[in-house]
């Protein structure tokens, strides 16, 4: 009875610990566990918004230099006295048109005793070949006269085309855009500052130098925009009409020429302008919301959400950085939902849930 009494006590002990210690730990455990499965069961939800490819990949702008379409130095080809000219700068011209006229006194006689020299062989060559005796004259001596006369047409030729130089013609309709010529002066072939300088101003080029981060995105028949300061940011369309093909060693830029029409000639050469380029949308990289960049050790990457309602991390090139849109060089189509503000609980393809898909708003294009 005496061990009866004691081990009624320790049972009942055991049993008061057991409901009020040990049960309530087992409900907690239990409690904590389901909430934990609920947890990771749950879907998260996320805000995503759709991506677009900018209309404009680079908003490259560029300094360019505005030059005729042609422009030509007109030098004397005989040398002589300038007589006379007829136009001064700023005058329109038509191609072939008379601008000034050459005195040479010396290359008139000298065509004047051309005219002789031609007119002695021809009568050496007639006189032999009208002697009818047969064998009078040796073949050889006929053959020379006749390589005599064709030798003085020659020469009456050549200073018959010298004197024609004398006449200084405009090979191209266009604009005289500098005049050093006065009448009196001394002029020779090649030597000094040309008489005259003619400019084609209905269509000017524009030069660009492009630099090596950009050169292929430019491409011959690509629009451009011509912006000149000072005419208070007038603009003018052109497009590209050639490219050099190759980078310049010394810069590291290809030259590439913007044709733009000047019908009016409004527009003068020599202007520094500013030319905007507008890319090709094919080109155009992918913009992305920069809350919506994750970096992480295997580098940038982008959360995206399938039409499944799903997640995907996409590893990303990145481009340019805009502040609040950064390019996407590579990695994305521009046609997927990125998410924004990722969390760290994201697992790649959970099922997640759209915190407000009607208020999805679309990036906006630089």
């Amino acid at each position: 009875m005496k061990s009866l009494r004691i081990i009624i006590p320790v049972v009942l002990l055991i049993a008061l610990f057991v409901v009020f210690g040990v049960l309530p730990r087992i409900r907690n455990n239990q409690e904590l566990k389901a909430e934990a499965n609920a947890e990771r069961n749950r879907e998260a939800i996320v805000n995503a918004v759709p991506l677009k490819q900018g209309s404009d990949t680079t908003g490259l702008t560029l300094p360019g230099q505005i030059q005729p379409y042609r422009q030509t130095p007109l030098y004397a080809r005989t040398q002589g006295f300038l007589r006379r000219w007829y136009v001064d700068i700023g005058a329109q011209v038509k191609e072939g048109q008379l601008l000034a006229t050459i005195d040479a006194p010396e290359l008139d006689q000298d065509i004047a005793r051309a005219k002789a020299d031609q007119q002695l062989a021809q009568t050496n060559l007639d006189r032999l070949q009208s002697v009818q005796l047969p064998g009078a004259v040796a073949r050889q001596d006929i053959d020379t006269r006749r390589s005599a006369v064709t030798v003085a047409d020659a020469n009456l030729g050549r200073l018959r085309a010298l004197k024609a130089l004398q006449q200084i013609r405009a090979p191209f309709n266009g604009v005289i855009t500098s005049r050093t010529a006065e009448n009196g002066a001394l002029v020779s072939p090649g030597a000094g500052q040309p008489l005259f300088t003619i400019s084609e101003l209905g269509t000017l080029r524009v030069f660009v130098d492009v630099p090596q981060t950009y050169f292929r995105y430019v491409k011959v028949g690509m629009p451009a925009t011509v912006i000149v300061p000072e005419l208070k940011n007038q603009t003018f369309s052109g497009k590209v009409v050639r490219t050099s093909g190759t980078l310049r060693s010394e810069s590291r830029t290809l030259l590439a020429e913007v044709a733009i029409p000047n019908p009016r000639q409004e527009l003068p050469s020599g202007l520094y302008s500013q030319v905007k380029f507008n890319m090709i949308a094919a080109n155009a990289p992918v913009l992305i919301p920069a809350n919506a960049l994750q970096i992480t050790p295997q580098g940038p990457r982008v959360v995206v959400l399938d039409p499944d309602q799903r997640v995907r991390f996409v590893p990303i090139t990145l481009g340019r950085d805009y502040g609040t849109t950064i390019e996407a060089a590579s990695g994305l189509t521009g046609q997927e939902r990125v998410v924004t503000n990722p969390n760290d609980r994201l697992r790649d393809g959970q099922k997640v849930r759209l915190h407000k898909p009607a208020a999805e708003k679309t990036v906006a294009q630089r």
